[in-house]
């Protein structure tokens, strides 16, 4: 592990703000894959670091009971679970 502190005159909270300047190659960032896997697909964007990533996250969805789950939460909790569990926009694409 090495701590690094970025440092130069572009800082953005916006990653839209960020992707002319990527695209262009002026710069390098960490994007999650919902953004950069499109990108990374067609090629304006190149991967770099490949064998290191971030800590996984998760989607925690609490609901009531099964029992006394509401018809809309379930319909909520299973359109998470098939088009979340295989995302369209993940990089490389796993065939």
């Amino acid at each position: 592990e090495e701590p690094v502190m970025p440092s130069g005159p572009l800082r953005v909270t916006n990653s839209d703000a960020l992707l002319p300047t990527l695209l262009d190659g002026l710069a390098i960032a960490e994007l999650p894959e919902f953004i950069a896997g499109e990108y990374l697909a067609d090629g304006r964007l190149e991967a770099i670091l490949t064998d290191w990533s971030l800590t996984k996250g998760g989607l925690y969805f609490v609901t009531p009971s099964a029992r006394a789950r509401p018809a809309k939460v379930a319909a909520l909790s299973d359109y998470f679970a098939e088009h979340l569990s295989d995302p369209s926009w993940r990089w490389p694409r796993q065939e």
